[in-house]
């Protein structure tokens, strides 16, 4: 079984604040079973953001604090929702995401213990970033496509919509702008499957 997850943060870097993460666990067949999504803020209630970040992923402060809950309720939510979908860690969920490995560290440096990050999820990842960029240098893809996520899904066609950046999975309908937390695990899932097929 996976978790496909990515975070908005309010910078690249670890001393930014982590403000939303998207987690869906889904079967071998990459179906969705259960999903969580999480707006979080500093125990401190402190935000640490950049300009050029928070221009990028388009998160209003002033609303989103409205909702956001603190990094240890949080940290309580995810533990209970990695907990049931591993069946208390017998079975280790594979994390897939584009870049994981950021997403990952910021995780498991707001949220909960990279101990405890473990104790549900195999230390094995599937990148999709990285899948891409291997493929490239086997000529599977052309020389426009960089392998961003944006790139991926106009290169699959799974973004209908340029202007909206509307995208239809198995889960659901989506519209949204990418540098979305859900939108972009959504959209990385669908991109991870038409990877599988060209394979």
């Amino acid at each position: 079984m996976y978790i496909a997850l990515d975070n908005e943060m309010g910078g690249v870097t670890l001393d930014y604040s982590l403000l939303t993460s998207y987690l869906v666990v889904l079967d071998v067949d990459l179906n969705p079973i259960d999903d969580l999504e999480l707006y979080v803020k500093p125990d401190d209630g402190i935000y640490r953001v950049c300009g050029q970040a928070m221009n990028v992923n388009k998160i209003d402060l002033a609303q989103h604090d409205t909702k956001a809950i603190y990094y240890k309720e949080a940290g309580t939510k995810l533990y209970q929702f990695l907990k049931k979908n591993s069946d208390s860690g017998k079975i280790k969920l594979t994390p897939i995401g584009h870049g994981i490995y950021g997403d990952i560290a910021f995780i498991t440096h707001c949220l909960m213990k990279t101990e405890t990050w473990e104790t549900f999820t195999s230390y094995r990842k599937l990148d999709t970033q990285a899948v891409c960029q291997f493929l490239k240098l086997c000529g599977k893809f052309p020389e426009g496509v960089s392998g961003s996520l944006e790139s991926l899904g106009k290169h699959f066609g799974i973004l209908r919509d340029e202007n909206r950046n509307c995208f239809n999975t198995q889960v659901e309908f989506v519209t949204g702008d990418l540098h979305n937390a859900k939108t972009d695990t959504l959209l990385t899932v669908e991109v991870l499957k038409h990877l599988k097929t060209l394979v």
